[in-house]
């Protein structure tokens, strides 16, 4: 994204009102108000009930304004420079447009919405703007992550040849899938785990490993729950040169797993948890298939070794410290907006391709996706 020059703040603090003060908003206020980031200060916040905008007026300080909808808060756009969206994400699409087209920047909690069309329209509307658009992708930071990225960047493995992601780390009750009428749901969030939970996986992947040519996606809808969305995901990904991708993820098993697998030709990087073991092979595999003397692995030789990282516990001020710096000095961004697009076109094919029990093409038809999730939305409102 190019980085205007016109900011007229540019040297000094930036002005942030938030839109939705629920766990994730007051969150970032805290952080905000509090002085966690330098060069970002919280001026205002909106929110619609009297319970989040009793705990604004308790909890920030008196110099906040509280607003309670966002005409209200454009009425008085002159208190703030830009905008952190929080809300239930299939708000997200009109909200940055309308902060855009105010001359606003934006960061906007995962996922820019529901269809990757949206998502294009928010890097259209940025484009337009010439102002900053990031997103709260805040795994991209977690010391494993940016580990792996740069074992890939320095051709540590080789060529990439088969790529394996398993994620059941994150449970979610009865309780949980019911405590938003907008959760779990068609309607609501567009999708189940791979839209929520799911997103931060699905962003981590296309960062590390780009666009697939095509995915098939095998989803059992509700299969731990009484809904109609997905609690469970399994897609196989086909990338130029036969390089397969595997990701596996669910919100019903009660064992977290979280690795990542990466074969190349010349070693494996495997991330389990948060330590990443880095195998290398001393010769590339297919010379080593082509010349070896021997039935198998007698002869190769390999070295091994394996970082450890602990959990992380920054990744939310280091976002919202680089939106601050890219305000400021035009630092890039570790999250882009216009990343949002293509994460979005992963996940919206998966759901496709299970509806139709076929494999499916990147880039998608965007309003063939959309007539087929309005279909599973109007049946999903039919059967309540």
């Amino acid at each position: 994204m190019t980085i205007s020059n016109s900011n007229s703040y540019a040297a000094k603090t930036a002005r942030c009102a938030i839109i939705g003060i629920g766990a994730m908003g007051k969150k970032y206020a805290l952080m905000l108000d509090g002085g966690e980031i330098s060069g970002l200060s919280l001026t205002a916040v909106c929110c619609r009930s009297d319970e989040n905008a009793q705990w604004a007026s308790s909890r920030l300080s008196e110099s906040v304004k509280i607003f309670r909808s966002e005409e209200e808060m454009y009425e008085n756009s002159q208190c703030f420079d830009a905008v952190i969206i929080v809300t239930p994400h299939k708000k997200h699409p009109a909200m940055a447009i309308r902060a855009f087209e105010a001359g606003k920047h934006v960061l906007c909690d995962k996922p820019a919405g529901a269809l990757f069309t949206d998502a294009e329209a928010m890097n259209e509307a940025a484009a337009r703007s010439g102002k900053i658009y990031a997103m709260m992708c805040h795994q991209r930071t977690y010391a494993q992550h940016v580990k792996v990225r740069s074992l890939l960047t320095e051709n540590a493995i080789g060529e990439i040849r088969r790529i394996l992601l398993e994620s059941t780390g994150s449970f979610r009750t009865r309780f949980y899938h019911h405590s938003s009428d907008w959760r779990s749901s068609w309607t609501g969030e567009g999708g189940g785990v791979l839209i929520n939970q799911g997103y931060h996986l699905m962003d981590l992947w296309q960062y590390l490993f780009g666009l697939p040519l095509s995915l098939y996606a095998d989803i059992p809808f509700g299969k731990y729950n009484d809904f109609d969305v997905d609690d469970e995901s399994t897609i196989v990904m086909d990338y130029p040169g036969k390089v397969t991708g595997t990701i596996i993820m669910s919100t019903g098993e009660g064992v977290p797993t979280e690795r990542l697998e990466v074969i190349g030709t010349r070693g494996r990087i495997l991330l389990d948890g948060t330590n990443v073991t880095l195998t290398r092979f001393h010769k590339d595999l297919r010379d080593y298939a082509r010349s070896a003397q021997v039935t198998s692995t007698q002869e190769l030789s390999m070295t091994e070794e394996t970082y450890e990282f602990g959990n992380p516990d920054r990744a939310y001020q280091i976002m919202l410290q680089n939106f601050s710096d890219a305000l400021s000095s035009g630092t890039a961004l570790i999250a882009p907006g216009r990343d949002s697009a293509d994460t979005l076109s992963m996940i919206n094919g998966a759901y496709l391709s299970a509806w139709q029990g076929r494999k499916v093409t990147l880039p998608l038809d965007g309003a063939q996706y959309a007539k087929a999730l309005k279909a599973k939305m109007e049946a999903e409102t039919a059967e309540k």
